[in-house]
């Protein structure tokens, strides 16, 4: 079976989530598993697509201002021919275009760092859906998940912490404010990230 990626990996992992939960069978971790694989392909692949787009509007842009400069050159020598007046008027073209130029690099080198692969580390995301940390809350076995996935575990599986099976209640949970100030630090610092 084909995965579309923009419309079943939102909705397909929810029916075999279901299925294994009915049967008793463990294949919880698998599916999310498979599925955060999933969605950091689809990630990844739209990710190839911006920096594609980006390095091709950059030799657009480029191509644009050569063509400029020489259909301004040609101009010049047409109307005026050869002769002092028209080099100056030349090198008065040539010099603006190589600004603009430097000015256009400068601009996407300062893009650049945006080029760079994007990736959410994992200690980010929530152990249970796997994306970014919301509202991260620490149990007594110490690790950290997204309050709101923790929460629907205690009430529709069972009380237990879904990594160590521990026994747990939703009293016992800590909000993790060292953890929600990385993950605050990191979505500053890459806006992108609310997407992933």
């Amino acid at each position: 079976m084909k995965i579309g990626f923009d419309t079943d990996l939102d909705i397909l992992p929810f029916p075999a989530v279901d299925l294994a939960k009915e049967q008793k069978l463990n294949f919880g971790d698998d599916i999310a598993a498979q599925l955060r694989s999933a969605r950091k392909k689809r990630f990844s692949v739209q990710e190839e697509k911006r920096i594609s787009q980006e390095i091709e509007l950059h030799s657009y842009l480029n191509r644009l201002i050569e063509k400029d400069k020489e259909s301004q050159i040609a101009k010049v020598k047409q109307d005026e021919g050869d002769n002092e007046k028209s080099n100056e008027k030349i090198l008065e073209i040539e010099e603006k275009c190589d600004n603009y130029l430097n000015e256009l690099n400068q601009l996407f080198i300062k893009v650049d760092d945006r080029r760079r692969k994007r990736e959410v580390p994992d200690y980010l995301c929530g152990k249970i859906s796997f994306e970014i940390l919301q509202e991260p809350v620490i149990t007594p076995s110490g690790i950290t998940y997204d309050k709101k996935d923790l929460e629907e575990h205690l009430q529709r599986v069972g009380h237990f912490d879904p990594v160590t099976r521990v026994k747990l209640t939703q009293d016992q949970l800590i909000p993790n404010f060292a953890m929600k100030e990385v993950v605050d630090a990191f979505l500053a610092e890459n806006e992108w990230a609310y997407d992933y």
